[in-house]
């Protein structure tokens, strides 16, 4: 049976770019293949061509695939697996090209390989009106689990409680609008995993 855990998408920086002809790039990591999938839809017809970028730090990049015109899917959904990821924390964004030497970047997303025995997973990437948190660890959690969810400003928006026996926790945020939202798992007062995520 084929198991994609989908690992955290962030994104990081603003664009020029409208919303409505965002490429919305998108990952998930296979864990059994050790591939992130990645995806975009291509809504703009200003662009030419597009090279989909890796980094490690958010700062350098490395271009690894090229897509141009010519090979455009008719349905508009571009697909890249990127067999070769880092083993922890992978950018990836996308450089759009107008012409030949006038291009426009999408929001970098970040994609967290974890360790599957000392890390929480958070799925689906987008999130939607469910948040699934997986915990993955080898140790038993020693207390109870505190979830606390703001927004960008540190407003608290979401706080609740769940058993130590869970192992996934699911926390429902449909009356979240679209954003960018911060994280928090709180285990004895003490921050034990955080993480950004897009709804």
């Amino acid at each position: 049976m084929k198991i994609i855990i989908t690992i955290l998408c962030l994104f990081l920086q603003a664009t020029s770019i409208a919303d409505i002809l965002s490429p919305n790039l998108t990952a998930q990591y296979d864990a059994n293949r050790k591939t992130v999938f990645l995806k975009w839809q291509h809504k703009d017809p200003r662009f030419t061509a597009y090279v989909l970028q890796r980094s490690d730090d958010n700062k350098n990049w490395s271009d690894i695939y090229v897509l141009t015109a010519g090979n455009f899917k008719k349905k508009k959904q571009e697909k890249f697996a990127d067999k070769s990821a880092g083993t922890t924390k992978n950018f990836y964004r996308l450089r759009m090209f107008t012409d030949p030497q006038s291009f426009e970047y999408s929001p970098s997303i970040l994609v967290i390989i974890g360790s599957r025995t000392n890390n929480w997973v958070l799925y689906p990437v987008p999130v939607k009106d469910v948040l699934n948190l997986q915990y993955n660890g080898s140790e038993p959690i020693r207390g109870v689990v505190g979830v606390i969810i703001q927004n960008m400003n540190g407003y608290v928006l979401i706080r609740k409680r769940y058993s130590s026996l869970n192992r996934t926790i699911q926390v429902p945020v449909d009356n979240l609008g679209k954003g960018i939202y911060d994280i928090r798992i709180v285990v004895n007062n003490a921050v034990v995993w955080n993480q950004r995520f897009a709804k």
